[in-house]
């Protein structure tokens, strides 16, 4: 008998009891009106928590121990690998990631329970039952289909290591970032379905739920941008995003979450959008809970995928149980779910974000098809038909143009009505600033139609939104006689809802310029050269010196085979690259790129090598990838906005006035 084992199952198994209490000691509570049993169930959300701790902490020791005993550890880690990559190595496989995916959501829900739930005694009971509910079911698939604690059949000597994927500081950080956005569309979706149980239909839930909206969609997007960002410096294919089945799935819940932390906005302010508010959550939580099934089940081939296991048909019945609970809950309240206000005009803020809305659906209901179109081909045709990148790159790219162009759009536009006057005036730069970019764009050979609306869009995105900067800053300095810079850093202070978002969407249309940049204006070179040769890749040339193999011997790295080159710029010697390949002890059938990067402002040099043969001649695959440090930066902007939008305000306590006596002030 393990005891390291034991204890781990037993963590799980305590967990799941406190989870099955709180439902009970919930729904019964508040049936029979007893406070007592209500607080029992809270709190019993936070020891379903601490249960997970102590079940993380364990597998954590086994690894940091090597106790290859287990079967997970046997299968992620080895003796060889740094304690640092051990973190890599906890959440790698299935049982570890779903341990990971339960842990983290009971940690969201402990904090909700805490923060949020008793602020909404209306609805503090249906959430913490439907927190206790969520958490059973995903802690029955790891008690019975992908345990973290299984035993191996046989302990071998040494594991068999990370999947050399996954060995990269990168996973130290993307994994567990992207899992906490998938995971965070919990929370929303749980107050929506607590409102609705409650009927509570109006701005309370919307009020409750903002912040933890905010934090998951930060999440969401921050989890892509570092996938981004992987997919660019580890894979070694030249690209950053390559519509992988696996890919889609991470971005899908990030549609609608998007969606809904700009719609609610509309409900706040207008009373409208309350069933497409609810639906919007419903549907982010249903996908993230469609991509853990996703990436477990082999619907779909991807590199991103876990081994197919019966665990795949399990999250399949939670994905319907999902759906068809969702869709019951909201045909049972949609009689309350009518708008409070109408639409006053269509030239309006309003208009502009229920059109925003409509196309994040659209998007995201063409990704989710083309995702799925394989699986329906085989079917209906009994062939496996696979939806490339070009269809996403010709159906999806139009629509992320227009609606880089409707923020900017939405952005100008006032709220309620505007006279015609107003709408010219208000226009009436955006509109130069669209036909100035036209011109500089072409004349500097920009004439790609596609790229012309892309930039140009992105251009005016940035302008209206550094004017709304400009105004308030400049209403700020005259009002208070601050310095302009003081006034401008003062405007997060004032709204940081409101400017938080407006750097989110400089860094959308920074992000928006980059892409189409580097996407339709890509060179690209696959060469064969022999050492003391040269080859032309866009304004470079570059001479090959050679390869050098170096030992590594550690995180399953056996050694690194390194192609020496010399980058020229004309006559001019401008740096050294030095892509290669890793080869892994335990994978030798599976070598990993090196993959070589020289960075400016205006283009990156993204070299790799494709192999070698034994008297060094060399086959080299080579990108000029214009403008690719302008996604960063953009990404940097967009996040930093986000976090400024998601920081809670300071709660400003009320001073103490002192209240003169009357009879005293008539007295004297």
């Amino acid at each position: 008998m393990n005891l390291t084992a034991a204890l781990g199952a037993a963590a799980l198994l305590t967990a799941m009891a406190t989870a099955l209490f709180a439902v009970a000691a919930s729904v019964i509570g508040l049936r029979s009106g007893n406070g007592p049993l209500l607080r029992a169930g809270r709190r019993s959300v936070y020891a379903t928590a601490l249960f997970l701790t102590v079940a993380m902490a364990i597998l954590a020791v086994a690894l940091l121990r090597n106790d290859f005993s287990i079967a997970h550890v046997a299968s992620v880690s080895s003796t060889d690998m740094r304690p640092i990559m051990k973190w890599a190595s906890l959440y790698s496989g299935q049982p570890g990631s779903l341990l990971y995916w339960t842990w983290l959501m009971s940690l969201f829900m402990a904090a909700f329970a805490w923060v949020t739930v008793p602020r909404i005694p209306w609805g503090g009971p249906h959430a913490i039952a439907m927190c206790g509910g969520i958490l059973a079911a995903f802690l029955v698939a790891l008690l019975f289909f992908a345990s973290p604690f299984r035993i191996s059949v046989v302990t071998p000597e040494d594991g068999v290591g990370l999947n050399p994927l996954l060995v990269d500081p990168t996973m130290l950080i993307h994994p567990p970032v992207m899992l906490a956005g998938l995971i965070s569309t919990v929370i929303p979706f749980t107050m929506g379905a607590a409102a609705l149980m409650a009927g509570r239909i109006d701005s309370a839930w919307i009020r409750a739920v903002r912040h933890w909206a905010l934090l998951s969609w930060l999440l969401l997007s921050v989890g892509n941008i570092l996938g981004a960002w992987w997919a660019y410096t580890v894979l070694g294919w030249g690209g950053y995003w390559g519509w992988d089945p696996v890919e889609n799935s991470a971005l899908l819940p990030l549609l609608p979450m998007t969606a809904f932390v700009h719609s609610m906005m509309v409900q706040e302010r207008r009373g409208m959008l309350k069933l497409w508010n609810l639906a919007l959550v419903f549907a982010a939580f249903a996908l993230a809970v469609f991509g853990t099934f996703n990436v477990r089940s082999g619907l779909v081939a991807s590199v991103h995928s876990f081994a197919v296991s019966e665990v795949g048909p399990y999250f399949l019945v939670l994905l319907g149980a999902t759906l068809v609970g969702s869709i019951a809950l909201l045909a049972w309240r949609s009689p309350q779910l009518r708008r409070d206000h109408d639409f006053e005009s269509l030239a309006s803020r309003e208009s502009s974000l229920i059109v925003n809305n409509y196309l994040f659906t659209a998007i995201m209901l063409i990704i989710l098809g083309g995702t799925l179109f394989p699986v329906f081909s085989e079917l209906v045709r009994g062939v496996r038909i696979t939806v490339g990148p070009p269809f996403y790159d010709d159906v999806v790219g139009p629509l992320l143009i227009v609606l880089v162009a409707l923020i900017a759009v939405g952005t100008v536009l006032p709220w309620r009505r505007a006279s015609n006057a107003t709408l010219r005036r208000r226009f009436r730069d955006p509109l130069l600033v669209l036909g100035a970019s036209l011109v500089v764009l072409w004349l500097i050979g920009v004439q790609n139609r596609f790229a012309l609306a892309g930039m140009s869009a992105g251009i005016v995105l940035i302008s209206v939104t550094l004017r709304e900067f400009v105004l308030g800053a400049s209403g700020a300095s005259r009002a208070t006689g601050q310095f302009w810079p003081l006034a401008l850093l003062g405007l997060f202070a004032r709204d940081q809802r409101r400017y938080g978002g407006y750097l989110v969407h400089i860094g959308i249309g920074v992000m928006a310029i980059a892409i189409v940049g580097s996407s339709i204006y890509q060179e690209q070179v696959r060469v064969v050269v022999a050492p003391g040769e040269t080859f032309e890749l866009g304004d470079y040339t570059i001479r090959y010196d050679g390869l050098t193999e170096r030992p590594r011997n550690s995180d399953g790295i056996e050694s690194e085979v390194i192609a020496n080159l010399v980058i020229f710029r004309g006559d001019r010697e401008v740096g050294t690259l030095d892509p290669g390949r890793r080869f892994f002890t335990n994978f030798p059938q599976q070598p990993m790129a090196r993959v070589a990067i020289k960075t400016s402002l205006r283009e990156d040099l993204y070299i790799f090598v494709q192999g070698w043969d034994p008297q060094g001649v060399a086959e080299f695959n080579g990108f000029v990838n214009p403008l690719m440090a302008w996604l960063w930066i953009g990404a940097g902007i967009y996040t930093l906005g986000g976090l400024i939008a998601f920081m809670p305000r300071p709660v400003e306590v009320p001073q103490r006035v002192a209240i003169p006596d009357s009879g005293a002030a008539q007295r004297a």
